[in-house]
């Protein structure tokens, strides 16, 4: 699951210059920083909708279960937002993805993602950074983990 996420400089019609906009927080959080909870239950429409769009005769049958990357996805949805990657001028490289699942998530099943910044160092001007998440049933028992790596750069130090 590679992806490119690349928000080009947004400049001003009157002076050409840098729009000021917030800093993000994927310069400034430390590790062990927390993210969410977040709610990421896909219900049947969103099912429904993943399969169609990647589906196809080698795609696997889950029968009531979720593909294993739609919860990881929806979790990934969240942190973007919230690490602040859509800020101006930053581009943004998902370089690894590891999941573990204890069991299979049906489709509706509630599910909380908690992350946490595992490691955040700037090497050359780019952030390495790593999110480990935890992903909870209803009951509040650990059902999966997953690590996602990113390397953000374009961001002026």
């Amino acid at each position: 699951m590679l992806f490119y996420v690349q928000v080009l400089l947004r400049l001003s019609k009157q002076n050409h210059k840098r729009i000021s906009l917030a800093v993000p927080l994927i310069s400034t959080a430390v590790v062990g920083h927390e993210f969410g909870p977040y709610d990421v239950t896909i219900h049947t429409e969103r099912a429904i909708a993943y399969a169609k769009a990647v589906g196809g005769d080698e795609s696997p049958d889950y029968g009531d279960s979720l593909a294993p990357v739609m919860v990881v996805a929806a979790a990934l949805t969240e942190l973007i937002e919230d690490l602040g990657l859509f800020s101006g001028g930053l581009q943004t490289i998902h370089a690894g993805q590891e999941a573990s699942w204890d069991r299979p998530v049906k489709i509706g099943e509630k599910v909380d993602a908690i992350g946490r910044l595992a490691a955040n160092s700037i090497r050359r001007g780019n952030h390495f950074a790593t999110v480990s998440v935890s992903y909870k049933d209803s009951t509040g028992s650990e059902i999966g983990t997953s690590s996602t790596t990113i390397i953000v750069s374009g961001e002026e130090t």
